[in-house]
């Protein structure tokens, strides 16, 4: 059994894959102690198998439904500990994390590299798909995971969260802030609902004090330059 340390939290894990053993090389740490357990089963894996394939309507890679199987884990037991997954690109920029998060094909990861373009070395990639989010005593910070989306962009690095926006496709640039309860209603759309009341609960508890805490806009930007500097104009005025 291999403990990886993620998001803060040493992590057991005994990989059945080859994929999944590689997807977690670099949180490999040297610990004799874990706060998590996850030895996954034959029905995780065919319940992931058999829901990527009604997504996806393909079928899926045991090694893969077994990589989601141990994100669903970590996601289910994060929320005990202060924090919570969202489906995002993040990056740091400054020393602080800029979030763009949207449905899936609205262009974050497009957005993202242009950044990466107009800054160079002054952005480091933090996550490009699946990071993870806790809070502490100074506020929120995110935190890559082994789950970096298909363009495999990240790192096994966090920064305190600086601003989050909520992308939108448009054809001009622009950016305004958005009220708190739009952005409770956008956020709860790109993270998983936990089971029970009281977890969910902590969710939105978490959730609100992260819109009271941090600048949120909606973003509506093409595919150019410009909408690398609307955004920063918006929370660099």
């Amino acid at each position: 059994m291999q403990v990886y340390r993620i998001a803060e939290m040493n992590i057991a894990i005994s990989p059945r894959y080859r994929y999944t053993e590689e997807i977690l090389a670099d949180y490999a740490v040297d610990a004799d102690e874990w706060e998590l357990e996850i030895a996954v089963t034959d029905e995780m894996i065919a319940y992931e198998k058999k829901l990527g394939e009604e997504i996806h309507g393909t079928e899926q890679d045991p090694g893969m439904c077994e990589s989601v199987a141990i994100l669903r884990v970590i996601c289910d037991h994060i929320i005990g500990q202060g924090g919570f997954f969202l489906h995002c690109s993040s990056l740091s920029y400054n020393g602080k994390a800029v979030i763009f998060t949207a449905p899936s094909g609205t262009g974050k990861s497009t957005h993202a590299a242009l950044w990466k373009q107009h800054f160079g070395d002054e952005v480091k990639m933090i996550n490009d798909d699946k990071p993870l989010v806790r809070e502490n005593g100074d506020g929120f910070t995110i935190y890559g995971t082994p789950w970096r989306g298909k363009h495999g962009r990240g790192a096994n690095i966090s920064a305190p969260i600086g601003a989050v926006f909520f992308l939108e496709q448009a054809p001009e640039n622009s950016a305004e802030p958005v009220d708190a309860f739009t952005a409770l209603s956008l956020l709860m759309q790109q993270t998983v609902i936990p089971r029970g009341r009281e977890n969910t609960s902590r969710l939105i508890d978490m959730l609100g004090r992260l819109i009271e805490q941090t600048p949120m806009f909606k973003l509506r930007c093409n595919i150019s330059d410009e909408a690398v500097v609307t955004a920063l104009n918006a929370i660099s005025p």
